[in-house]
């Protein structure tokens, strides 16, 4: 078997007849057609049935639930057995001799993965406000044959379609399986990255063949509003694209383009944050990945890190209190303090055991010796320390006759005294 062609299929009955017999009229290259069935409720799966007995080629996998684009793919990638692999959407289009040409190259010139350009059409006289012909058809020519990542830093340098759809690649098989490139499954709506691809892949070649046409059509993914989804799945991209960059070791020009994707891709998670700030629904999905949702939150949101440092108890009792002193002005100090002024606990004073290795001022306001506190024996406390200077900060509160104590460090030894 030369390729397996992987259709993903969802409610997309009035095109998905159009696409097999775009692949079946494939020549000159063994091919099986794998088309997976996202539980359409549309008679989809009736038609993939139909062709499923008309040609033994075709196979046919139905998800009982719809489970996305992702999940679709790698059930189709599971099953494959072609040497090379290639992804079709259902209501799309191969041109003329597609995959003779995709399996010629990969095959010549041994490559792991080989990109390509691809033609949009328009499904009527409205889609044209989707796009354009020539918007997805690189403008340069990349004759040689490179790295994944010399490939991908050359094409973000033109800025040419670095950033495409899975549809404009073929890539082998055993490379595939040998760099776990799965999708990320419950990804929604942001699931068609190359970066891991580009990443991996030691032999690259893109060439100028237009060999897919993309339809633009009103409700397709690629023309239907964004939803809240959609900026979970680019976070959570985003990070574990950053943890791929992490293991390899690329030129300096290199990593100047890929830096440049990042910045894009960031850039979207904003844009995309700031869209939908009125959607008050969860973002559950990131709470799958711990380190995903802690950056969200602490680097696109903003908020608070450690929150869960002080329980409801404490910062109510922090809320009654009429004077509070927070003792520290170091790293625990500061994400306290950031804490308590989220909570609106913004008139507390900052003390220290000693002014003297300590800058005069902590988030705009004056350090104090505790010393110079001292009269203030009625105020809360609130020790932001770690546990090892117990024994020696107690001495000290006592010798001033602090009475009201809440210890709170960032790696759960709280304790309230």
């Amino acid at each position: 078997m030369d390729i397996s062609v992987i259709v993903t299929v969802y409610n997309i009955k009035f095109y998905i007849r159009e696409c097999i017999e775009s692949i079946l009229s494939q020549k000159d290259v063994e091919f099986e057609v794998i088309c997976v069935d996202d539980a359409s409720t549309d008679g989809s799966d009736s038609i993939l049935d139909e062709y499923k007995k008309k040609d033994s080629r075709i196979r046919v996998l139905k998800n009982l639930k719809n489970e996305g684009l992702a999940s679709a793919r790698n059930k189709g990638y599971r099953l494959a057995g072609g040497e090379y692999l290639y992804n079709i959407d259902g209501d799309d289009l191969l041109a003329e001799g597609a995959l003779y040409r995709m399996h010629q190259v990969m095959k010549e010139h041994d490559l792991d993965l080989l990109a390509f350009s691809a033609k949009a059409f328009f499904d009527d006289d409205y889609s044209h406000v989707f796009g354009n012909e020539d918007d997805y058809v690189r403008r340069y020519e990349y004759p040689g044959i490179y790295s994944g990542p010399d490939l991908f830093a050359r094409l973000m340098k033109n800025g040419d379609r670095a950033i495409a759809n899975r549809v404009m690649y073929c890539y082998k098989k055993s490379y595939f399986l040998q760099n776990d490139l799965f999708d990320e499954e419950g990804l929604r709506y942001a699931d068609d990255s190359m970066f891991s691809y580009y990443m991996t892949a030691r032999r690259v070649r893109c060439i100028p063949d237009q060999l897919y046409l993309r339809r633009y059509r009103v409700g397709s993914t690629i023309t239907s509003p964004l939803k809240k989804r959609y900026l979970e799945s680019m976070v959570v991209l985003f990070v574990s694209e950053m943890c791929r960059w992490k293991k390899i070791e690329l030129s300096e020009e290199i990593n100047e383009q890929i830096e440049k994707y990042f910045d894009l891709r960031l850039k979207e998670i904003y844009r995309l944050k700031t869209m939908f700030q009125s959607d008050q629904s969860s973002m559950a999905y990131l709470s799958k990945y711990p380190m995903i949702e802690y950056f969200y939150k602490r680097f696109i949101e903003q908020e608070p890190v450690h929150v869960d440092c002080l329980s409801d108890i404490q910062l109510n009792r922090i809320k009654q209190e009429e004077n509070i002193i927070l003792y520290g002005a170091g790293y625990i100090a500061t994400e306290i303090a950031k804490i308590l002024e989220y909570n609106n606990v913004t008139d507390y004073k900052v003390a220290v055991t000693s002014t003297v290795n300590n800058g005069e001022k902590f988030r705009g306001r004056r350090v104090h010796n505790i010393q110079e506190l001292a009269g203030m024996q009625q105020a809360l406390v609130i020790v932001a320390m770690s546990v090892r200077n117990k024994k020696d900060v107690m001495d000290i509160l006592e010798t001033y006759n602090f009475k009201k104590i809440m210890w709170i460090t960032l790696w759960k030894e709280d304790q309230v005294i």
